[in-house]
């Protein structure tokens, strides 16, 4: 019996949702599993992945073959660089602490990216958005300069059509 670590699929239409799972490879996608390691969410970056680490590493230790998108999930995780380090312990490759410490290093470098990826996420979304409230408050000011001007004129208009008539009955009462 052949393992794999697979997606099956949950969640609505459009709308999707997975468990990490282990299964024969054989069953259908969505259909019996032997363990649920976990969920992945597509919907959210690296939020949207929980996996129990510890599980996952025992079934890749006893043989289980990840599919292509688990295996990234994994790689992303940094399930699969655990697993390269154990294997270089049990080969006597370097020690238990050493490969501790190399994750550790892997996971510090890994953790600040994603906190810069973030925080540029966060920044540009700001600064669009600033971007698009000045635009609209000009676009705002124009109009309201636009329609100041518009009101302006027809007063003037109102005024010089109104002042004439007055101006020549004052100017007819003088002349006699």
């Amino acid at each position: 019996m052949s393992l794999k670590i697979r997606l099956q699929r949950q969640g609505k239409k459009k709308q999707p949702f997975y468990h990490i799972v282990v299964a024969d490879s054989r069953s259908p996608r969505d259909g019996k599993y032997v363990e649920r390691l976990g969920t992945y969410n597509p919907k959210h970056d690296h939020e949207g992945v929980n996996i129990d680490n510890v599980k996952t590493l025992e079934w890749l230790e006893k043989g289980a073959l990840p599919t292509d998108s688990c295996r990234h999930i994994l790689s992303e995780q940094g399930i699969m660089f655990k697993k390269h380090l154990q294997r270089g312990v049990k080969k006597g490759l370097f020690n238990q602490e050493q490969a501790d410490t190399q994750y550790a290093k892997w996971d510090a470098e890994k953790s600040k990216v994603h906190s810069d990826k973030k925080e540029g996420k966060l920044t540009s979304a700001k600064e669009a958005y600033k971007a698009r409230v000045a635009a609209e408050t000009a676009s705002r000011d124009a109009k309201s300069k636009a329609i100041a001007a518009k009101k302006a004129a027809a007063a003037e208009a109102a005024a010089a059509a109104a002042a004439p008539p007055a101006a020549t009955e004052e100017a007819t009462p003088a002349a006699e």
